[in-house]
């Protein structure tokens, strides 16, 4: 199993491990940053898929122990078929979410610097989430500053949001249903049992059905390393969570090394114009729905890159050593998000592709 997370050399010895872990809504001034590490070794597509591990596995029909969807969850007013939403063999829940999980100061946190991590910064205070705690809970509800946040993952797709959970002057907090719409995981709200998706943070039941939350700007998809040399200052959530997942392994690695999918995805659309697993930053804005991909990005250098969108401007600056890709300048009402290509083309088929010196 691959590990990741704490560093190797004070990794926690098993027993201790058991004990101790039981649109950017905001104007852009400081930007977007989204480094997204190493791109995976090119896959082989005749390669098999790996056997996702058991914490990933779904079933198309309703396991028997498990209770129907309609009588867990708020399907009022429902904009996706039906038929659409698979659900994994855990019941709601299954997959528990954090909220106001421990912090601790960066320069004495354990995390492997190559670990990778959210960084966010809201309100002036800054905080690193880990993805091997995003892996074991998809969904950490936090507080910065003034801000009620929720910082999503979905490892199927390597898609993370950020937003601000608060709607209409309430504060919502979020856990993960166990369910999948499009090869994506959905969220629900504890306050209406509604489901929204994690891809666009948009309600799709309940009273809320159609509503998008707003996505905050100034956060990075980063290293550890990379993150503490930046932000000395900050914090990161720490361990122990109160939870006894094991953070130091990586379940999703081989699976994202691969660019083939999960069996349970073989009826999801497909979009050959781009390897299903090429990460992208997936930008809606005006009715305009763009793709760009990282690889691509790169190739242009240091060199601030200026594109068009919905009758204003992005503009991007890509260090192609470090695989960082800075969001100089976005709309404010813009939603910009980092995922796997196959998952957003599933949601935005009509999605144009990003080339350089297209107008």
């Amino acid at each position: 199993m691959e590990t990741s997370g704490i560093a190797p050399a004070q990794r926690l010895p098993s027993w201790a491990v058991v004990l101790a872990l039981s649109g950017l809504g905001l104007a852009v001034t400081v930007g977007l940053v989204l480094s997204v590490g190493s791109e995976p070794a090119q896959p082989n597509r005749a390669a098999a898929v790996p056997a996702p591990p058991p914490a990933l596995r779904a079933k198309r029909n309703p396991d028997p122990v498990l209770p129907p969807i309609e009588s867990v969850f708020n399907l009022e007013h429902l904009t996706v078929p039906r038929a659409t939403i698979l659900r994994g063999h855990q019941p709601k829940d299954g997959i528990k979410a954090l909220t106001n999980p421990p912090a601790s100061p960066v320069a004495g946190a354990l995390w492997d610097p190559s670990s990778r991590v959210v960084g966010v910064t809201v309100d002036g205070v800054s905080r690193a989430y880990p993805i091997p705690v995003l892996n074991g809970h998809e969904v950490i509800n936090d507080h910065l500053g003034k801000t009620d946040l929720a910082i999503t993952y979905c490892s199927l797709c390597d898609s993370v949001t950020v937003v601000d959970r608060r709607l209409d002057g309430k504060t919502y907090e979020f856990g993960v249903s166990c369910l999948i719409y499009q090869s994506n995981m959905l969220l629900y709200d504890r306050t209406d049992q509604a489901l929204w998706s994690q891809l666009t943070s948009t309600a799709i039941s309940g009273p809320h059905a159609g509503r998008t939350l707003r996505q905050l700007d100034g956060w990075e998809l980063t290293t550890f390393g990379a993150w503490r040399g930046s932000h000395p200052d900050s914090t990161v959530v720490d361990l122990p969570t109160g939870s006894d997942y094991p953070y130091h392994l990586d379940p999703h690695r081989a699976y994202a090394a691969t660019d083939a999918l999960d069996a349970r995805f073989q009826d999801v659309p497909r979009d050959a114009r781009l390897r299903n697993k090429a990460r992208i930053i997936g930008v809606r804005y005006a009715g305009v729905v763009r793709a760009y991909p990282v690889d691509v990005l790169e190739q242009a250098g240091q060199a601030a890159i200026r594109d068009r969108i919905g009758g204003d401007f992005l503009e991007f600056a890509v260090d192609p050593t470090t695989h960082t890709v800075r969001i100089l300048r976005a709309p404010a009402a813009a939603q910009v998000i980092h995922t796997f290509w196959f998952a957003w083309a599933a949601l935005f088929p009509q999605t144009e592709i990003y080339e350089p010196g297209q107008k």
